[in-house]
Parts: structure tokens; C-alpha cells; sequence
């Protein structure tokens, strides 16, 4: 897969000629490469110090990708894939290409966890050769375009670095300003989100491929530039809606500034990257549980003063590169890519800052020209793209190690709730089940089975088991309840795996 993505980029890296990749480029590929092993590194010494099973999660937040591990089993055994978050019947209704081809892999005889973690290197890969493309495309020195790199791939704003470090502001200020620079850092949402980075990476090629098609001096067949520009725009639109509807609002808005050959050339971009984007519109329209998604994912965006703090000084800067006369389809391309991630925030309700994935891309190319025009020393350059860059990555990696070294987390199973969870995916009779919060975020991964949190007073349990249908009650060595003399008669056997216990429902 890495292969076909490399060779499919090779016209776009050679959109502009210009002096090859230097090996600076390639130190900033090195530290990608390194710095997505990071938490697997960390989770896994974790692990085998306390004899612990991995359960699949690796990023800050493991809730998300024990959801996509889901997701990725589901569609393995079924080939769409349902909401086993929920215990109401719902539809296998929800394709995805990489959960899609992570199942296929899975039922194939590769570990869940192993076939998602095989799209690391893709990610890198792909976003890599977006970035480098993009830079190169639009700087012509090497240390700008080393600098841009450096910034496309791991910036994090000034403001979210310094209000994590030394706790500026109110609570919801500090999450609202370190969630804005979380979501612009491609790098760090290589720690588990790699669907995002993938439609990140596929950004930049898709735009640069359209500024391919819309040369009027090019000879020759456009539809490859246009084909590719579709592809790119489908697959990014298909794997993060927030990417896609960013690069429809690009696309319309690029059409229309190039006049009549614009509609033209940009329509086929423009409509298979509304495709996906229609799909999910029709999901919460033909499924229950994407309904019940559709109004429960509503989302607080951050405060504007938090939203202000982060992108402001990048702004202020970035407008001093501005250029003042704009004719190449690129740099109209560059100018629409930062307020249509705007449009996009505001616009959707549906966890909103996911609108602002990627931006350091569109930002990094006139940030490092506006820094050129002040005429800075060199080694101030490098001295402000060190502090963009190296305190957030540092922040994010003891935040990591905090969370998986702590007693609540979603990254392990003990032994005994990892050989109950086996019973239950291999020899419990069929039926939904009830646990704990943290227990229940694995089970669906971990069993293929549709879970609820079942953690309630005991004068509720019974209440709770009876209305929800459950057939299975797993209690974890957190909990390590008995809940014989809360149900009595209401279960038919129990079955204990070390600390943890499995309940049989009549």
C-alpha cells in the first residue's frame, strides 16, 4: 500500500522542478517515523512490566480507537459494519475503507490490533509526501522549505503551549486553546487518529493535482491530474467528513477564481468529494443508532477567545506572507484552504474542531514567508520554528505517559478480564452485554459483541438488565462485584476467570 501511494504522488512532488528532497527533509521523515512509535514504545513497556494485555487503544484519548477497532471487526465479519456501542438493534450500514480493509485483514488470521497498526507507515507515508509536495511547491528556498515542513508536521501553537505548561486561564480557556493546537498538529494524530492524517496527507495532493489540470500551458490528457485530484478528494472525504467538506468549499471557491475553465476542470473533484459527504448525511436518516449519534455528538466548540488565542499569532504572521498579486491556481488554492477550515468549524455541529485537522499545512507556507520578509537571523528562525514545534511534542508525550501509567485508562486488560473476554467472544451463548465503563469501551473490539455500560445502584440493576435485553454481565477486577445477591433468580450461572466474573442472564 505504501508503494502504490509513493507512486501515485511521484507527478505532484514533480509539480514544480526544483533542488530534490535535502536531507533535512529526510530527518523530518526519520522523526515522523519515530515519533509514531512513541506510544506503542510506551504502552507496550508498560504492559509487560504489569503483565497486562494491549487492548488496541494508543492514543491519548484510547475510547476513540477501541471504537474504530469496532467498527474494523465488525465490518471484518460482515462486511458493513453496526454500532456495538448500543444494545437497540441497529443496521450494518457504515463503510469505511481502512476499518474495511483492517477487518478483512483480521479475518484473515492477522491480530485486530496489528492490521489497524499496519496503516502507521501508510499514514506517515502519505502525509509525508502531501507536506514535502506542498512545501516544495510553494517555496523556493531550502531552509524555507525545511522550515515549512517542520511546521506542516509538527507545529503547535504558541498559545496551547504555553497555557498547558503553566495553566493560563480558566479550565474550559486552557482545554478550549490546547484542543485548537492538538487538532492543527498532524503529528499528533498519528497517536491513534490515522484516518484523520490519511485525508490530511491527501489534501495537498489533491490541490496540487488540480493545479496540474488547470495549467493552461500543459499538453496533453488532463484526465490523470483530474483523476487523481478525485481520488484523493473521495478517499479524504470518505475517511474524515470535516477534510472533505473543507476541500468542497476549496474546490467551489477555486472554480469560480479561475472563470470559465475552472467549473469546468474542478467539477469531477468537487463531486467525488461530495460523494461521501452525502453518505453520511443519509446514515442518520436510515439508522437508529446513527440518529441517535447524529444529536448526541453535538459538541461544544471552544470558547472564541480559546479559538482566537491559538490561530491568532500564526494568523498575524501568516499575513505578512500574503502575497499581494495571486495568478497561479496554487496560491489561490492556499489563500481559500485556511477560512474554509473556518466555514467548516462553524458550520458543523458534530465535534466541530475536527474542521481545523491539518491547518498547520495551509499555514506553515506564508507563516515562514511572512517570517522572511521581517528579516529575522537565520538562527532566530530556527529558534521560533524549535518553539512551535518541541514544547507541544514534549506536553503530548508526558501526557501519555501519565495516562498509561495510570490506574484508569483503556490501553489494557489484566489477565483475568482478558481470558473472560475470550470466553465470552468464544463459548458464551449469544446475546448483548452489560459492564463497567472502561471494560465496556474493549468488549466490542475485543468479543464482536454490542455492549452498554451496565454500572448502577443496585436497587436500578435489576430494572436496567431487565429493560436492556442484556445477556451477559461481565464485572471487571476494578469493580469485582457479586452480583448474585443483587439479581438472585434473574441469572442462570456464573463463571470466574481470576478477579473478574462472567453472569449468565435467564
Amino acid at each position: 500500500m505504501t508503494g502504490v501511494s509513493v507512486s501515485m504522488a511521484t507527478p505532484v512532488l514533480a509539480a514544480r522542478r526544483g533542488r530534490p528532497l535535502d536531507w533535512g527533509a529526510w530527518a523530518l521523515l526519520a522523526a515522523l517515523m519515530l515519533w509514531v512509535l512513541v506510544p506503542i514504545a510506551v504502552i507496550a513497556a508498560h504492559a509487560l512490566a504489569t503483565h497486562q494485555r494491549l487492548t488496541g487503544a494508543d492514543g491519548i484519548i484510547g475510547g476513540d480507537q477501541l471504537q474504530y477497532l469496532s467498527w474494523a471487526r465488525d465490518a471484518g465479519g460482515h462486511g458493513l459494519a453496526s454500532d456495538l456501542f448500543v444494545l437497540s438493534p441497529n443496521g450494518h450500514v457504515y463503510l469505511e475503507p481502512m476499518f474495511a480493509i483492517t477487518g478483512m485483514l483480521w479475518r484473515l488470521g492477522l491480530s485486530l490490533t496489528a492490521a489497524y497498526w499496519l496503516w502507521k507507515p501508510v499514514a506517515v507515508v502519505i502525509l509525508f509526501i502531501g507536506a514535502a509536495s506542498w512545501s516544495q511547491r510553494l517555496l523556493t528556498g531550502t531552509r524555507e522549505r525545511l522550515a515549512a515542513l517542520a511546521l506542516a508536521l509538527f507545529m503547535l501553537t504558541p498559545a496551547a503551549s504555553l497555557t498547558v505548561w503553566v495553566a493560563l486561564g480558566s479550565v474550559s480557556f486552557r482545554n478550549g486553546v490546547a484542543a485548537v493546537g492538538a487538532e492543527m498538529q498532524p503529528a499528533g494524530t498519528l497517536w491513534g487518529y490515522l484516518p484523520s492524517v490519511v485525508a490530511v496527507g491527501l489534501m495537498p495532493i489533491a490541490l496540487l493535482a488540480c493545479e496540474r489540470a488547470l495549467d493552461e500551458r500543459r499538453v496533453g490528457d488532463v484526465r490523470g491530474p483530474l483523476l487523481l485530484a478525485s481520488g484523493c478528494g473521495l478517499l479524504a472525504a470518505w475517511l474524515h467528513p470535516w477534510q472533505g467538506a473543507t476541500l468542497v468549499l476549496v474546490l467551489i471557491g477555486l472554480a469560480l477564481w479561475e472563470g470559465r475553465r475552472g467549473p469546468r476542470m474542478l467539477a469531477l473533484p468537487a463531486i467525488a468529494t461530495a460523494l461521501p459527504l452525502a453518505y453520511y448525511e443519509v446514515l442518520p436518516h436510515v439508522d437508529s443508532a446513527w440518529k441517535l449519534a447524529s444529536h448526541n455528538e453535538i459538541v461544544l466548540r471552544p470558547p472564541f477567545l480559546a479559538l482566537l488565542a491559538g490561530l491568532l499569532p500564526l494568523l498575524i504572521v501568516a499575513a505578512l506572507g500574503l502575497r499581494r498579486r495571486i495568478t497561479e491556481p496554487v496560491e489561490r488554492a492556499l489563500l481559500l484552504w485556511i477560512p474554509a477550515s473556518l466555514v467548516t468549524y462553524f458550520a458543523v455541529n458534530s465535534f466541530s474542531v475536527h474542521a481545523l485537522d491539518g491547518l498547520s499545512l495551509p499555514l506553515a507556507v506564508p507563516v515562514v514567508r511572512g517570517w522572511r520578509r521581517l528579516r529575522a537571523p537565520v538562527l532566530a528562525g530556527a529558534a521560533a520554528v524549535a518553539l512551535i514545534t518541541l514544547p507541544g511534542l514534549i506536553y503530548e508525550a508526558r501526557e501519555l505517559h501519565r495516562e498509561a501509567s495510570s490506574s484508569v485508562q483503556e490501553y489494557y486488560l489484566n489477565r483475568s478480564e482478558s481470558h473472560a473476554l475470550a470466553w465470552v467472544a468464544r463459548d458464551a451463548p449469544p446475546g448483548g452485554v452489560l459492564a463497567p465503563v472502561l471494560l465496556a469501551l474493549a468488549i466490542p473490539s475485543q468479543t464482536g459483541r454490542a455492549v452498554c455500560d451496565g454500572r448502577l445502584p443496585p436497587g436500578e440493576a435489576r430494572a436496567l438488565v431487565r429493560v436492556s435485553g442484556a445477556r451477559l454481565l461481565v464485572s471487571s477486577c476494578a469493580e469485582n462485584s457479586n452480583l448474585v445477591p443483587v439479581l438472585g433468580t434473574m441469572l442462570a450461572s456464573a463463571h470466574r476467570f481470576g478477579c473478574a466474573t462472567v453472569y449468565i442472564v435467564r
